[in-house]
């Protein structure tokens, strides 16, 4: 080889290096912008709007994968710490007895990390965080890292990670993951819910009597001013009355048929705890409404939800306790 050819190949190569260190810092520079690569070869950029292109059918398929991915993650780290000793509980100030802890803090951590990485400009509600913003309001993710934090305290193994997608205030997934039984509870608007990917339904048990069912109640509100009087109502019925300590698994108990129909007594729903849930019932073939029997996407008053039949019966419980008429048996 000549030192002119030698001389020429040098220069090629730093070139080479140059294009590759270009290319490089483009990249990293887009992402700290919030653009994303994606499979077509178009990019996501965070200073436009969320769809870019894409069809609401593709946002929803694309959040659904999200929501699971990041769910499944921070269940396992929830399983990690509640099999461990490294467990730090604090009092919490929004009810009596509520309760944080470093698990929540650190799924809920996972979990925003998931959405922000996605590329999707959105809201997160979480328990914990509160609201963040990336962006965009019509988006919204409904994420309650640790459902049943008693539970988690108290080594109970009945808890779970809720993430809901809402668009333009519609809740159009739902992912809810029990990482002590790997079940992982997902719906899609309009198209069904699923547990481990095999559908579900509700069940159809038509009446009250010796139903299964789920009562839990953090504050009375005006239909439900004394939830231990319905207790008592609903103990006229079926002793098969149940208060598990996780909304979110209660929910997919009576997606799943495991029990026929549930009551919370909320005054006002938190949108983390039931969004996903109350979409899961709902593509589970089951109704779910507030306890006036309007839209449970309002998130106001309580949650009541089961088989046709069954939330009906519940919904006239409620009403007739409401007026205080005589139980009809």
């Amino acid at each position: 080889m000549t030192a002119s050819t030698l001389l020429v190949a040098i220069s090629a190569g730093f070139v080479l290096v140059g294009l590759l260190v270009l290319v490089t810092e483009t990249l990293e520079s887009m992402l700290a912008r919030g653009q994303t690569a994606l499979v077509d070869g178009s990019k996501w950029d965070s200073d436009s709007t969320p769809i870019n292109g894409d069809s609401e059918v593709e946002i929803e398929a694309r959040a659904l994968l999200i929501a699971e991915r990041a769910a499944e993650e921070a269940g396992k780290l929830l399983l990690k710490i509640f099999r461990g000793s490294r467990l730090s509980v604090w009092p919490k100030h929004d009810y009596a007895g509520s309760l944080v802890t470093n698990a929540d803090r650190e799924a809920e951590r996972l979990i925003v990390s998931h959405i922000r990485r996605s590329g999707i400009k959105s809201t997160v509600i979480s328990e914990e965080a509160g609201r963040l913003s990336f962006g965009y309001d019509s988006i919204v993710w409904a994420v309650d890292p640790l459902d049943g934090t008693l539970n988690y305290v108290k080594r109970i193994p009945y808890f779970a990670v809720s993430i809901g997608v809402l668009i333009d205030h519609k809740t159009i997934a739902g992912v809810i993951y029990n990482p002590i039984l790997d079940e992982m509870f997902t719906a899609r608007r309009d198209e069904g819910a699923r547990l481990n990917d095999t559908e579900i339904h509700v069940s159809t048990k038509k009446t009250l009597r010796n139903a299964s069912l789920i009562l839990e109640w953090w504050e009375p509100e005006p239909l439900i001013p004394d939830p231990l009087d319905l207790e008592r109502r609903l103990y006229r019925f079926t002793r098969r009355l149940r208060s598990p300590g996780s909304v979110a698994l209660n929910l997919c108990s009576v997606a799943s048929g495991r029990f026929d129909g549930s009551v919370t007594v909320f005054q006002k729903s938190p949108i983390y705890e039931t969004a996903a849930g109350c979409l899961i019932v709902q593509e589970a073939r089951g109704k779910v409404t507030n306890s006036s029997g309007g839209s449970w996407e309002d998130f106001s008053g309580s949650i009541i939800a089961g088989g046709e039949q069954i939330h009906s019966k519940l919904l006239s419980l409620v009403r007739e306790l409401a007026h205080k008429q005589p139980i009809q048996l």
